[in-house]
């Protein structure tokens, strides 16, 4: 079991209507935290949505830090794992997650079917939210709509500051999604075969 072939598998069967959504993005390996942490798959389009893949081969010891970072940015978020990592996954992420267990149907085949729906996170950061912007954006985001004055020499950290002081983390959330999705040339699968 590859985590490749596990992430395409999902892709063509779990997210096949994210893809045929025009109005919706969708990502892999997405930066959280500029970059310290990665969300395997992200779905963009009224919320922020993370999942996390724990295959077979993979071990638990990040899964921590990455609920820590998933939970203080997505709206949503849902563990993949395999069986053999499925009790103690369980116990490591929050209620509100949803939970897919990964099942072999043959050599490259995978089935997975949805334990927890999981629900609307409540505990997001606004900082960790505008760390997904890039320094241009987030520019933007504070001169243009929250109408501040950020020289372009002002460091990100700042910048982020400035945003997440002045903006909730539900319309922050909105708002970076629209700079995410109207940006070009980035990691989206948009056009992965279906």
């Amino acid at each position: 079991m590859r985590e490749e072939q596990v992430r395409q598998a999902f892709h063509e069967s779990i997210l096949k209507s994210a893809h045929n959504c025009a109005d919706t993005i969708v990502v892999d390996e997405l930066g959280l935290k500029n970059g310290e942490i990665r969300a395997d798959i992200a779905v963009l389009n009224g919320k922020i949505v993370g999942y996390e893949i724990k295959t077979q081969n993979d071990t638990l010891a990040r899964l921590p830090s990455q609920v820590e970072a998933y939970s203080e940015i997505f709206d949503k978020a849902f563990v993949i794992v395999s069986p053999n990592h499925l009790e103690k996954a369980a116990e490591s992420i929050p209620d509100w997650w949803g939970i897919y267990t990964i099942n072999t149907v043959d050599n490259i085949n995978y089935s997975f079917p949805c334990l927890r729906k999981g629900r609307l996170n409540k505990e997001q950061n606004s900082f960790s939210i505008a760390q997904l912007l890039w320094k241009a954006e987030a520019i933007e985001v504070a001169n243009r709509l929250l109408r501040h004055r950020i020289k372009p020499q002002t460091s990100k950290h700042e910048i982020y500051d400035v945003i997440s002081g002045t903006c909730c983390s539900k319309k922050l959330s909105k708002i970076v999604i629209k700079y995410l999705k109207q940006r070009e040339n980035w990691r989206t699968n948009r056009t992965r075969p279906l």
